[in-house]
């Protein structure tokens, strides 16, 4: 195998545009599984939120890396291999940015580190998208006025708002603290809902990919990287293999060495296909 490592981003990627696992990229998981890869989810959602798709792969995978790279689980136990929260004092001073201006914060913490998943710190600018993920959302929040006095420093901060309102939000942001955290403005298809996301500084999926590759002496530019939004460029970027879905956003495919098809035309199992037979 000319591969050890395949690094596959779920939402607009393994996952159809109707969130679901179609049965071409799940038995391709499979073929490469039993082909000796190693088959690493890596995603922007909570460990929480990624449980039900891992199940439904059906594969006894070795860990995945969930919160854009901030966490990587053992996924057999769900215990938390390695986890890097934002600086408790960036936290706060960035909670208090956002509060600032009306926002709800999700601060979210690592559930096997404390028991939950996090808080909802209220605020009067309250999007109909925190109620909807409120809603939908396997996570365990506790809504709070504001935070206890001495919180578990979280592995990312969350804000919702209209889609049109974000990119100033994003700019300011970027502004006010430049280099002390990271963040993504991206859309959350299964909740239907545009978020402004921010991480420790040098979080990314890359950035746990590579630390898996450390962890299992394996060599980095041995590892493909699937996926289609702004959070997978460092991934596509810095794999040995990058490969940009059909429906994957411009700055996705700009960094992309291959294409392949969209994730309602199973594009991952295309791939796999396409590895395994080379």
């Amino acid at each position: 195998m000319k591969y050890d490592l395949l690094a596959i981003d779920l939402d607009g990627t393994l996952l159809d545009s109707q969130h679901r696992l179609v049965p071409a990229n799940r038995e391709a998981l499979h073929r490469a599984h039993q082909a000796g890869m190693r088959i690493v989810i890596c995603t922007g959602r909570s460990f929480t939120e990624t449980r039900p798709v891992l199940a439904d792969i059906g594969l006894d995978l070795d860990a995945a890396v969930s919160v854009f790279g901030a966490i990587i689980t053992e996924v057999a136990t769900g215990r938390t291999l390695d986890r890097t929260p934002l600086p408790l004092d960036v936290a706060r001073a960035a909670t208090d940015w956002f509060q600032q201006l009306g926002y709800p914060v999700l601060w979210l913490t690592d559930a096997d580190e404390v028991g939950f998943d996090g808080y909802l710190i209220d605020g009067p600018h309250r999007h109909p998208g925190v109620d909807r993920w409120l809603a939908l959302s396997p996570c365990q929040v506790e809504r709070v006025a504001a935070l206890p006095p001495r919180p578990a420093a979280p592995v990312r901060l969350s804000i919702i708002d209209d889609e049109r309102a974000l990119p100033d939000l994003s700019t300011r942001l970027h502004t006010a603290f430049n280099g002390r955290l990271t963040h993504n403005l991206l859309h959350a298809p299964p909740y239907r809902l545009s978020l402004i996301e921010a991480f420790a500084p040098q979080v990314n999926k890359w950035y746990a990919v590579h630390k898996l590759c450390q962890r299992w002496g394996l060599d980095p530019r041995r590892t493909v990287a699937i996926g289609d939004d702004v959070n997978d460029v460092q991934m596509i970027r810095n794999a040995g293999l990058g490969v940009a879905m059909g429906n994957a956003a411009p700055a996705v495919k700009a960094v992309a060495d291959q294409l392949t098809a969209t994730n309602d035309d199973a594009g991952v199992a295309l791939v796999i296909d396409r590895l395994l037979n080379t």
